[in-house]
């Protein structure tokens, strides 16, 4: 029987075309986020706060990395105390003295940033997969596009983030309430002018594509690589478990997106709940998962509203008449990982759940790891399924702490006279690792070792053939072949 051919390969393309196409894997990433940002932001009706045009950079510097800064200056006017008493010590021209308003938004809507690597993943190494094996040359060729690109837009996005926006009644009836903030609020309140951080935006949003094309290079399968790095001691031991964990990682995402899909039709019928949640699953939907897992590991978050005093001894506790605490709304805070839904906690529910992703991706990773020959067997100093545990439970907890640092967000106003702070208040998701990394650790080895060997048990009942026994016969020479499993055309053997 006559063996089958092999498939013809595309020409790797020469140094200018993988420049472009890397330049549109990141031009694809920034329209792709800026247009769930667009739909985000319109189901939120976010367009009465500030135009869209300037929301939508502002939201893609904040899932690039960037924060934005927040500020406002007005003269309080009427007949209270605290008006009149600035109007004096204005002097004779009557313009008074002026109330400032500075804040800060810090978070990341990482359905956005997930959108974003995606699509700048699949633009960057899809294309690869049907073609010669490229050189290292155009390998950095397609690199370079991505990253000049980027360098490009990360600052342009940052620069048209900036604007007016009337800030929302429940955040004003809050900063105003307290005595001693009282009518200056009214005034310098009513709007804040906003604008992204482009320094920030820029060195964090280049980081973050380069973890992508980096970690993309180790986790990418069925592409083509440069013989040196497809060689690389560190893509042969790593290959299975990152494509495992990436694969794992954009399933659950991809559920978020689903979800978002669905409300985003139930919302057609014009309902204004369904609106609002479809708007804050495509921002801050991918948020949610991290916080259900990492509950799971112990991680405490806690998420409120806290209003903040300033210093009410001397001038400024005439201002407002009385001191101490205000009259208005009470504080308000709940611990994530306490709340109960359906009699569960939440963290029971997240340390599940967990527990099933981890032994999938277990699962998968000893699928996608080629068998040991008998002589690789002998001169390995752990078993197989021990080994791959270790692997997939040190990315896992490597990976712990900067997921939630991610996933934390808020937002901070406050008000300010002379240079001194009357109050303020603050609003966000805060999350304290704890010891995550190391209960990721045990139980991810734990999760990933039941993974591996269910793989060896379902292969074993199917008849996989076992390892050829050479034991005694030297080890395959080295002459630049790898041993490819059926699943994987780039895969390579621990």
């Amino acid at each position: 029987m006559p063996a089958a051919s092999a498939p013809v390969l595309a020409p790797p393309g020469g140094p200018w075309r993988n420049a472009a196409e890397g330049a549109l894997a990141a031009a694809g990433a920034f329209a792709v986020m800026a247009a769930a940002a667009w739909a985000a932001l319109l189901a939120l009706d976010a367009d009465d706060i500030a135009p869209l045009s300037r929301l939508v950079p502002a939201l893609l510097s904040l899932a690039c990395g960037g924060d934005v800064s927040l500020g406002a200056t007005a003269s309080p006017s009427g007949d209270g105390p605290a008006a009149g008493l600035l109007g004096m010590l204005g002097g004779s021209s009557g313009e008074g003295l002026t109330v400032g308003l500075d804040g800060q938004v810090t978070a990341m809507p990482l359905t956005l940033t997930f959108l974003g690597a995606t699509v700048l993943g699949l633009g960057f190494f899809r294309p690869l997969r049907r073609r010669a094996r490229p050189a290292p040359a155009l390998l950095a060729a397609r690199a370079g596009g991505a990253v000049a690109v980027a360098a490009l837009l990360l600052p342009l996005v940052a620069a048209l983030a900036r604007g007016t926006a009337r800030l929302p009644e429940e955040v004003t009836d809050r900063l105003g309430d307290g005595g001693r903030i009282g009518s200056l609020a009214d005034d310098a309140l009513s709007s804040v002018t906003f604008r992204a951080d482009a320094a920030t935006t820029a060195l964090l949003g280049l980081l973050g594509l380069l973890v992508v094309l980096g970690g993309g290079c180790v986790a990418a399968r069925r592409t083509s690589l440069p013989r040196p790095l497809a060689l690389s001691r560190l893509r042969l031991k790593w290959n299975p478990v990152a494509s495992a964990l990436t694969a794992t990682g954009a399933a659950v995402s991809a559920v978020v997106l689903a979800a978002a899909a669905v409300a985003a039709v139930a919302a057609l019928t014009g309902a204004d709940r369904v609106a609002t949640a479809t708007g804050t699953l495509l921002l801050a939907g991918a948020n949610l998962p991290v916080v259900l897992l990492t509950s799971g590991l112990g991680a405490s978050w806690q998420a409120g509203i806290r209003r903040e005093q300033g210093d009410g001894d001397g001038l400024l506790g005439m201002l407002g008449g009385s001191g101490g605490t205000g009259q208005g709304a009470a504080d308000r805070s709940l611990t994530l990982g306490q709340w109960s839904g359906a009699g569960v906690p939440l963290w029971l529910i997240g340390l599940v759940l967990l527990a099933c992703l981890l032994v999938l991706a277990g699962y998968l990773a000893a699928a996608r790891t080629p068998v040991r020959t008998a002589r690789e067997e002998a001169d390995a100093l752990l078993g197989r399924h021990l080994e791959l545990a270790l692997r997939t439970a040190t990315a896992v907890a490597l990976a712990v702490m900067p997921t939630c640092l991610a996933a934390q967000g808020s937002l901070r106003l406050g008000i300010s006279v002379m240079d001194n702070e009357l109050g303020g208040v603050t609003a966000g998701l805060d999350g304290a690792v704890r010891l995550s990394g190391l209960t990721a650790f045990v139980l991810t080895g734990l999760a990933a070792y039941a993974g591996s060997r269910l793989h060896g048990l379902r292969a074993g009942r199917r008849g996989t053939p076992a390892p050829p026994a050479r034991g005694g016969s030297r080890p395959p020479a080295r002459t630049g072949r790898v041993r490819v499993p059926s699943d994987s055309a780039s895969a390579t053997p621990l």
